[in-house]
């Protein structure tokens, strides 16, 4: 026989097995390959509370060889849907401390592609949890309909750190010197803790993500197009930070505990104790942390044909104290009724230390002056929140009345004395002043949301908010004056801005479902009425605006577990009161500050398209995405005659924003996980309304790369590295930065206990530097925070504590999102 001929039929028989095996089957329509998909639902359930089991693994297996066919992992309710092929089946559930089961007998027939299986009810296992194989783990990224959820509290470059450094690890977030925060390249973001707006955030956002251990943080949602269901404030999107709370029955917790070098350091208490319809949950955390750095200011003026020269070399330390304390109480009054009644207190001090040299030089580079400021503050601060929610399940699968009061506030009282020294001629005297800075926040909200469900998978939402803000500052400046021997207030630097906001909502949207195809359609209505007043001049301004807003979420899934995303929504982003007061800050006696009264909201229109890939050991997201804001405010640097500079808040005519996204997760070998984002962006700035210089067009882009290696069964090790390239701004040039982080971790005490050890910014290259370019003059900054240490930390869970994640009815937060 010829090689030609074995060819030819080693090509040819199988197929002609395969035909003859197919006519003797008779006239069926499927063979074992070609199986239509089907889908299999059920609800898992704690057999002896009644409660769902979220994080449980379903994993469906063929019948006649055992082959893994497809898995799923519950959600908040408990429930599962899993698409597989249609055939004789059986399935296994496991989760941490339950007995495995096993459902034996499982036909998904072809001519009835839908097999609901019903409630399950899984039984608490006797071993410990020592004892029990974990058998999957909770995956890093999710995907839902409107938001990115990363599951953050195994993240080894969070050891030790606090919300700030956690969310410098999330793609597409950046946070600079000051602690803002960014999305994708905006800042024009909304940050919710558990859901909703929290008293910390009230004063200063980036102080208080700095109280917040990264240790108490299960997970941080990213949702650039959110849903009507949410507030439409917030531009660039909204970053929800999902606190840890566990409802097990019975008394567990855990304790942390961390050092640093150079001087950071924190402890933390997480228990909770549930029984019979009770559950009472209770955390505390204290830090205390040094941060020293430098700002570094160069400045090249040139004013009627003569250059001349600013250079500022600023060293400052910043020493803080917080104490974070939270408590609350679920109480079931029934099996489909409950109650949360839950509130936060975090006091906190800093002291912060600010020497600055100002040099002058003239054109031909001598110098002309050098005088000395020097600043002491002393500021303590205080936020608290109280919430009461209600919750009411009906018969119906996701029905659901919820009902919530919040009532939360902020202080801050600061205290500076300030120097000037004259240290070159011209001869002048020095200069003593003292600052008493008060300022405080008040907010109410009144919120009711209501869900029904139509058909299997329709589902209707509405709900009303109603949002009460006053904010008042109160500034006080004293000079000495040396001929009279006592303190002399500057009426002309002085100020008290009293700010009131009320924001009225309403929302309806409908979602559903048609085999693969998802789509949630809804609008929000918000009226917002806005006065402020300027106490020492007797000055008013009023703002009242009505707008809409629309979204729109589509879902397709694709063979071979493929999904593709189409969303679509209108953002606001109201002026904030410290843009709005009018009056002049003179923290910087060269360069000023000064809010404006008269800006109008930012209204952008963002458009978002994703595909999502997943394999069994990989996945891939990748998203383009448009977003069009009207009014964008920027901040606008003017030099004026006498060589002082002026920044003022300024509405531009629009923005356009183009960018494309990447993010890549994969299991490389069982011990080493690899995954890794990329976000390029386009930004177009048009400011013609304040003349052709205020006009920019650039491209940046962020990459992050975050590889775990699992040595043995219980040491683990991390390596993250983020990247930010050059951006263009308005007026001028952002500079790129890069950082890495290392940790290691060992689980100790038969996994109830465990060591961790962190190296920040390993290169010590976190350095933020910035090229300014305005009519006459060119400046160029750099600001530096200590951010390199070492870290050693320890952990200790109590009677085996587990952290799951809220529901709608704690904290106000469901999964879906939240008002």
């Amino acid at each position: 026989m010829t090689p030609r001929v074995i060819l030819i039929l080693i090509f040819v028989v199988p197929y002609l097995g395969n035909a003859i095996a197919q006519h003797d089957r008779g006239n069926r329509n499927f063979d074992r390959q070609n199986m239509p998909e089907g889908t299999i639902k059920g609800v898992i359930l704690d057999e002896d509370s009644g409660e769902p089991v979220e994080y449980a693994t379903i994993s469906v297996f063929r019948k006649r060889d055992s082959t893994l066919m497809s898995g799923a992992i519950t959600d908040a309710d408990g429930a599962f849907q899993i698409e597989t092929k249609a055939g004789r089946l059986f399935i296994k559930i496991e989760f941490i401390s339950y007995e495995p089961k096993v459902i034996d007998k499982v036909m998904l027939r072809p001519s009835e592609l839908l097999l609901e299986l019903g409630t399950i009810r899984l039984k608490t296992s006797t071993s410990s949890l020592a004892e029990v194989e974990i058998t999957a783990e909770k995956s890093q990224v999710e995907f839902g309909l409107d938001k990115k959820v990363f599951n953050v509290k195994k993240d080894l470059s969070n050891i030790g750190g606090t919300a700030t450094e956690v969310l410098e690890n999330i793609p597409s977030v950046i946070v600079d010197i000051d602690g803002n925060i960014s999305l994708r390249g905006s800042q024009n973001v909304r940050i919710l803790i558990d859901g909703r707006p929290s008293g910390l955030m009230g004063l200063s956002p980036s102080q208080a993500l700095e109280q917040i251990p990264a240790n108490t943080i299960e997970s941080v949602e990213i949702i650039t197009n959110p849903s009507v269901r949410y507030d439409a404030e917030g531009m660039a999107g909204i970053i929800n930070i999902i606190l840890k709370k566990d409802k097990k029955k019975g008394f567990n917790g855990m304790v942390n505990v961390t050092a640093a070098y150079p001087h950071r350091h924190n402890a933390s208490l997480n228990i909770n104790y549930g029984f019979d319809k009770l559950n009472i949950f209770a955390n505390y955390s204290i830090s205390y942390r040094e941060t020293p750095g430098h700002i570094n200011y160069s400045r090249e003026t040139t004013l009627r044909d003569t250059t001349t020269y600013l250079d500022q070399k600023g060293e400052f330390i910043r020493a803080s104290l917080s104490h974070n304390l939270g408590l609350g109480i679920d109480y079931n009054i029934s099996k489909k009724t409950s109650i949360t009644i839950s509130g936060r207190y975090s006091p906190s001090t800093n002291d912060v230390g600010r020497t600055t040299n100002y040099f002058r030089y003239d054109y031909l580079h001598d110098q002309t002056s050098h005088f000395l400021r020097e600043t002491v503050e002393d500021e303590s601060s205080t936020g608290m929140d109280i919430n009461l929610n209600f919750q009411n399940k009906f018969n119906k699968k996701k029905q659901l009345l919820t009902a919530d009061v919040r009532y939360s506030m902020g202080s801050n009282t600061g205290y500076t004395d300030i120097s000037e020294d004259y240290l070159q001629f011209p001869s002048r005297a020095s200069l003593l002043q003292r600052i008493n800075d008060e300022q405080g926040q008040t907010n109410f909200i009144l919120q009711g949301d209501y869900s029904h469900p139509f058909g299997s998978d329709g589902m209707l939402e509405f709900g009303y908010k109603t949002g009460i803000r006053s904010n008042d500052l109160n500034y006080l400046v004293e000079e000495y004056d040396d001929s009279l021997a006592s303190w002399i207030d500057l009426t002309g630097v002085s100020n008290n801005f009293i700010y009131d906001e009320a924001i009225h909502a309403g929302y309806a949207m409908f979602g559903n479902k048609f085999k693969t195809f998802s789509y949630q359609l809804g609008v929000r209505v918000e009226q917002t009425n806005v006065t402020s007043r300027l106490i020492r001049t007797n000055e008013s301004f009023k703002k009242n605006y009505f707008n809409f807003f629309p979204s729109i979420h589509l879902s397709q899934k694709l063979k071979k577990k493929n999904m593709i995303q189409l969303s679509y929504s209108r953002r606001i982003k109201r002026p904030s009161y410290r843009n709005l007061n009018p009056f002049t800050s003179y923290s910087d006696p060269l360069n000023l500050w000064v809010g404006n009264p008269d800006l109008n909201p930012e209204l952008t229109h963002s458009l978002e398209l994703t595909h999502i890939k997943y394999w069994d050991k990989a996945s891939l997201s990748s998203s383009i995405y448009y977003k069009h804001t009207d009014s964008v405010i920027q901040r606008i640097r003017t030099l004026d005659t006498n060589g002082f500079t002026s920044t003022r808040p300024e509405n531009l005519s629009y923005r356009d924003d183009f960018g494309f996204e990447i993010a890549a997760s994969m299991d490389i070998f069982k011990w080493w996980k690899l995954n890794g984002s990329f976000n390029y962006f386009r930004s177009i700035v048009d400011g013609g309304n304040l003349g052709p210089s205020f006009e920019s067009d650039s491209y940046s882009y962020t990459a992050r790369i975050n590889s775990q290696m699992k040595f043995w069964k219980k040491l683990t090790a991390q390596i993250m590295f983020n990247y930010r390239g050059p951006r263009i701004t308005v007026q001028g040039t952002r500079k790129e930065m890069y950082f890495m982080d290392v940790g290691l971790k060992m689980d100790i005490w038969n996994r109830k206990g465990s060591l961790g050890l962190k190296i920040s910014d390993v290169f010590n290259s976190r350095k933020f530097q910035m090229e300014t370019i305005g009519d006459n003059y060119v400046i160029n900054s750099e600001y530096y925070r200590q951010s390199q240490r070492v870290y050693l930390s320890f952990s200790y869970k109590i009677n085996n504590y587990r952290p799951k994640k809220r529901k709608r009815g704690d904290y106000g937060y469901s999964e879906d999102g939240g008002m």
